[in-house]
């Protein structure tokens, strides 16, 4: 997989070669830092750090502090995106969310915690609404990327116009290919096979909307999850216990809402980007 700054090429920025050199690590770094600082307050009354924050002792605070470290990573993801893209910007802060990620609980750590899979949905939910959020302010205050520039066309320019909705249904991709992919229950897969989905799903994304800046891709592939989750949790029969240890526990289902956070913006954005040694831009 390449970087998704393979795709700053004519970016004003490549006049300043030292700072973007650093920018991309010096934000990986003090996103990380930032959502490091939030999973003690994540912690279960089992001890560990629970799979969702309504697993953790204190879930008011814990939502709270994870949503204050996502706001000052956003701001971190704006500094970037202004020195590299939007797209880079994008990658930093998913980047930041999947420390989290990995410090918190895996799928066994959900069965067995106090948590359903209904309240698991809604925690998905929130997090699409907080990264569609953050998306519009990194391309908004961060810049257009250098290969989209402005046409006119209402419905090209718009983040959420006709094309770019077109684009969102790459998301079903991610939730495909994440199935496909995941088949234990470890932490890194499921990290991974998000990810993974989400390439999928930015690289399908620049196919469809051409032209389109992909604002909104990473928050439309964490809304597919969450309703897949809601439509699992609806539909499902028998003890999720039971389900790990024969077999029969839902695929999907060892994914956790933080982990489809930071897959979705890493792996669309880097799918986004990799996209663009393959897609041919726009007819002027």
């Amino acid at each position: 997989m390449s970087s998704p700054q393979a795709v700053t090429e004519n970016n004003p920025a490549q006049d300043r070669p030292v700072a973007r050199a650093l920018a991309l690590p010096a934000g990986i770094l003090a996103s990380a830092l930032l959502f490091a600082l939030a999973v003690p307050f994540w912690t279960s009354l089992r001890g560990v750090a629970g799979p969702t924050v309504m697993d953790s002792e204190r879930p008011v605070l814990a939502a709270l502090v994870a949503i204050a470290a996502f706001a000052a990573s956003t701001g971190i993801a704006i500094v970037v995106a202004r020195v590299v893209n939007a797209v880079v910007g994008t990658f930093v802060l998913g980047c930041g969310v999947a420390i989290l990620a990995m410090r918190t609980g895996a799928a066994h750590d959900f069965v067995y915690g106090g948590t359903s899979l209904a309240h698991a949905a809604i925690e998905t939910a929130v997090w699409g609404v907080l990264v569609a959020a953050a998306s519009w302010a990194i391309y908004h205050f961060g810049g257009r990327l250098p290969d989209f520039p402005a046409t006119g066309d209402a419905e090209v320019d718009s983040p959420a116009g006709p094309s770019a909705r077109r684009a969102w249904f790459a998301a079903v991709l991610a939730v495909v290919v994440a199935w496909f992919v995941l088949v234990t229950d470890t932490k890194g897969q499921a990290i991974g096979a998000v990810t993974l989905g989400a390439f999928a799903a930015g690289f399908l994304a620049r196919s469809l909307a051409r032209g389109t800046q992909p604002v909104y891709i990473a928050a439309a592939v964490v809304t597919a999850f969450a309703a897949t989750f809601g439509y699992i949790a609806f539909s499902i029969r028998g003890d999720l216990a039971v389900g790990l240890v024969d077999g029969s526990f839902p695929r999907l289902l060892r994914v956790m809402p933080v982990d489809v956070a930071a897959g979705a913006l890493v792996g669309s954005a880097m799918g986004f980007g990799f996209a663009r040694s393959f897609v041919a831009p726009p007819e002027e």
